[in-house]
C-alpha cells in the first residue's frame, strides 16, 4: 500500500486532468455506435463522459464550425443513446482522412448505462436472428436427406446402446466385443453415409450462388444433424476448434492414429465415421512422404551430398517421423518445420527428434514458430533459410484464395534450389467431394480446386518448369507438383 507522500501527480500536460478515453470499437464491439453532427452521419472513434471524436473524410470542412456550438447525437443501430450539444475543439490528421474532437457543452456521456444499452440491443438482436424460421430457404429435398442421415445415426445408437446393456459389466471380453460391433456397424452406416454426402453435396450445389439458402441450410444442418455426431471425437474437436482454428495437429493425429477413442460403443462409431471422413489426410502424409524419398534418392543418385526439406504448416509432421525411421536414409536430410501453432511444433520436434539422435548425424530438424501473416509474406520468411531441395504445404492453399494461393506457389518456387521440387495439396473438387461434410456439418470452409485451376496458381512461374498434378487415392485431394530446372 503506498502512503499519500507516494502518489505521484501529473506531469507536463498531463497535469491537467483529461477524462479516461474509450475506443468504440473496443468497447462496442456488435453494434457500431454512429455520431451525428450537422446533419451529417459517422462513425464514433472514441469516447469520454464530456467528449467524443469521430473520422471524417478529408473533403469535409469543420473549419468553420470550430468552437461554434452543434447538436450532437450518438446512435447505436436505430437507437437514440445520447443528445446534446458540443463544440469542435481539434482537427487532426488521420491516415487519409480527419479526425475531429468535440467537447460537449450540454449533456454527458454515461459510459456504463450506453453499455447496458449495447449489450441489452446485442441480446435482442441475438435473440430474433436465432429464432428467426429461414427453413423456407431450406431445399424441401436437403430437410429429407439430412432427416435420413438423423434417423441413422439414431437408429445405430439405438442398437449399440442395446448392445452394451445385455454385455455383462464383467464379462471379459466386453471391449473386445463392443470393438467387433462398432466395426460390424461401420460397414452398412458408412457405405449409407457416402450416399448421404453426395447427395447433399449435389443438393447444396443448386443453392451455391444464394448465400441466404446457403446459410439456412448451413445451420439447418447443425442443428439437427452435427448434435448426433459430436460424440465422436474426431467430429467434436474438428467443430468446437479448442485451438481456434480448424484442422489442428490433433484432428491431423486422429486420421493418423485410427483408435476407437470414446467411452461408450456409440462415441466410438461416430469417431470412427470422422477418421473416415478424414482418410485423405493419412493417405496425402503417405504421398508426401513417398515424395522425400523418392526425391532423396534421386538427389543421392547424383551424387548430391545432403538434401534440404521445408514444411510449411507442417503440423505434426508424421511423414517426416515416418520417413526417418525408414533405414538407410539415402542421404544426408536437414528438415526445416514451419508452424503457427507452438503445440503442433512441440509435438512434431517430440516425434522426430529421437529418429534425428538415433541416426547420428545423418538427419537434422529445426522448427520456425510464425504466423499465419508470415505464412502470407513467405518470400520474407524464407529468407532466413537456405535455397530448399524440397518445399511443401499440403494443408494450407485450401484456406488461401486465388490470388494469394498463387503468391504463395510463386514465392516458394523462388526458393528452391535448381531442380527442386514445391508440393502444394489442396481438397479436390468432384462429385465424391468432401465439402458438404467439412462446410455444413463442421463448419470448417475449404477451398476446393479441380486439376485446372492448381495448375492455374502456377502461372507465374517459370515456363520451363514442369507441372504436375496427382489425386489420392480416396479422390478427395490433390497435390501440385513442380520441378525447377537445373
Amino acid at each position: 500500500m503506498k502512503h499519500y507522500e507516494e502518489l505521484s501527480g501529473g506531469e507536463g500536460r498531463r497535469v491537467f486532468y483529461r477524462a479516461e478515453r474509450f475506443d468504440a470499437k473496443t468497447l462496442m464491439r456488435s453494434i457500431s455506435p454512429i455520431v451525428n453532427v450537422e446533419n451529417q452521419s459517422f462513425d464514433l472513434f472514441d469516447l469520454s463522459m464530456s467528449g467524443i471524436s469521430f473520422v471524417s473524410p478529408e473533403n469535409t470542412a469543420w473549419l468553420d464550425e470550430m468552437n461554434k456550438d452543434v447538436p450532437v447525437k450518438v446512435k447505436l443501430g436505430s437507437s437514440e443513446v445520447f443528445a446534446g450539444n458540443g463544440k469542435i475543439r481539434r482537427i487532426e490528421p488521420f491516415e487519409d482522412q480527419h479526425k475531429i474532437a468535440i467537447e460537449l457543452t450540454k449533456g454527458f456521456l454515461d459510459i456504463q448505462h450506453i453499455l447496458e444499452q449495447h449489450d441489452d440491443l446485442v441480446l435482442q438482436k441475438t435473440i430474433a436472428s436465432g429464432l428467426a424460421d429461414q427453413t423456407h430457404l431450406v431445399p424441401a429435398e436437403y430437410k429429407q436427406v439430412i432427416g435420413d442421415a438423423v434417423y441413422m445415426l439414431r437408429s445405430v445408437r439405438q442398437l449399440l446402446d442395446k448392445v452394451e446393456r445385455d454385455l455383462g459389466q464383467e464379462d471379459s471380453r466386453r471391449e473386445e466385443r463392443i470393438k467387433d460391433i462398432v466395426l460390424a456397424c461401420e460397414e452398412k452406416a458408412f457405405a449409407r453415409w457416402k450416399e448421404i454426402s453426395r447427395e447433399c453435396l449435389r443438393i447444396t450445389d443448386t443453392i451455391r450462388g444464394n448465400s441466404e439458402a446457403v446459410a439456412a441450410a448451413k445451420r439447418y444442418t447443425e442443428l439437427l444433424l452435427t448434435p448426433e455426431l459430436m460424440p465422436g471425437a474426431s467430429w467434436n474437436r474438428a467443430y468446437s476448434k479448442p485451438l481456434g482454428y480448424p484442422g489442428d495437429y490433433q484432428v491431423m493425429n486422429y486420421a493418423y492414429n485410427l483408435a476407437l477413442e470414446g467411452t461408450t460403443a456409440y462415441e466410438k462409431f461416430c469417431h470412427r465415421l470422422g477418421t473416415s471422413t478424414g482418410e485423405f489426410i493419412a493417405t496425402r502424409m503417405t504421398m508426401t512422404k513417398q515424395m522425400i524419398a523418392g526425391l532423396s534418392s534421386a538427389a543421392a543418385s547424383r551424387g548430391q551430398k545432403n538434401f534440404k526439406v521445408a514444411s510449411l504448416g507442417c503440423g505434426p509432421a508424421q511423414e517426416v517421423a515416418n520417413f526417418l525411421k525408414s533405414t538407410p536414409l539415402p542421404i544426408e536430410m536437414e528438415f526445416t518445420l514451419i508452424d503457427q501453432d507452438h503445440d503442433a511444433l512441440s509435438y512434431a520436434y517430440k516425434n522426430t527428434y529421437p529418429e534425428v539422435a538415433r541416426l547420428d548425424g545423418r538427419a537434422s530438424v529445426k522448427c520456425l514458430h510464425a504466423t499465419f501473416l508470415e505464412f502470407l509474406a513467405t518470400g520474407k520468411l524464407f529468407k532466413k533459410l537456405e535455397k530448399q531441395d524440397l518445399i511443401y504445404a499440403v494443408g494450407l492453399a485450401d484456406y488461401l484464395g486465388e490470388k494469394r494461393a498463387t503468391k504463395l506457389v510463386t514465392d516458394l518456387y523462388a526458393n528452391l534450389s535448381p531442380g527442386g521440387t514445391i508440393l502444394i495439396g489442396c481438397m479436390r473438387t468432384s462429385e465424391i467431394s468432401l465439402e458438404w461434410q467439412v462446410e455444413y456439418v463442421a463448419d470448417w470452409t475449404l477451398v476446393h480446386r479441380d486439376e485446372t485451376e492448381m495448375i492455374e496458381l502456377t502461372r507465374n512461374i517459370d515456363p520451363a518448369a514442369t507441372r504436375e498434378v496427382v489425386a489420392d487415392s480416396t479422390g478427395h485431394c490433390h497435390l501440385l507438383i513442380v520441378t525447377k530446372p537445373e
